[in-house]
């Protein structure tokens, strides 16, 4: 996870691109709402629309941009195991800064309050399946475009879930983070190695 955060700070276009996506989002609808009155659920489907594209914009580039002999570097240096549970580590980061920033702005700037337990399961449940399809649109060396059309499907559910409910029940958002993170640790070892 360490290499994950150097590399990504070194580079710095993700977190700022991120942060600046946000930013921008928040001040629109901010803005939009002090016009006009927005409903809890609507302000609630901004924020996870929102929330899961900006992790569209973090989580995929910083996997994608990996040259190839970061990849060989990072297959002689350290384990199979090490590289999955770092990367897992980095992704669930990366999900939880995304989502208290947009949290803490929805709340001075829209005036909603997202749960903090929905932001701290439901952010891992939309980043584990982004990082996993960048993980494999990485290895088969093919476009950004390829990260969307591979993680979207696996996104509706957890999006659905926190979306329509005004407060989601923790508890399947637990058990889903459980289960993808099975996913995770079981198939990204696997392609790993090839």
């Amino acid at each position: 996870m360490q290499w994950w955060l150097r590399l990504e700070i070194r580079k710095g276009h993700s977190f700022i691109t991120t942060l600046l996506f946000s930013t921008l989002i928040l001040l629109v609808v901010g803005l939009f709402s002090r016009r006009m009155e927005l409903s809890d659920g609507s302000l609630r489907l901004l924020f996870w629309l929102s929330f899961a594209f900006a992790l569209f914009q973090t989580i995929p580039r910083p996997i994608l941009d990996r040259r190839p002999e970061e990849w060989r570097w990072l297959h002689q240096f350290f384990s199979r195991e090490g590289n999955v549970g770092g990367l897992w580590m980095y992704a669930l980061l990366l999900s939880l800064l995304v989502g208290l920033y947009l949290g803490g702005g929805a709340y001075f700037l829209w005036g909603y309050k997202p749960s903090f337990g929905a932001i701290v399961l439901g952010g891992p449940t939309l980043s584990l399946p982004l990082t996993l399809a960048a993980y494999l649109t990485a290895r088969a060396e093919a476009s950004y475009a390829v990260t969307g059309v591979l993680g979207f499907p696996l996104l509706i559910f957890p999006l659905l879930w926190v979306c329509i409910r005004s407060q989601p029940a923790l508890f399947p958002l637990g058990a889903l983070l459980g289960v993808e993170s099975l996913l995770f640790f079981f198939l990204l070892p696997s392609v790993w190695s090839d």
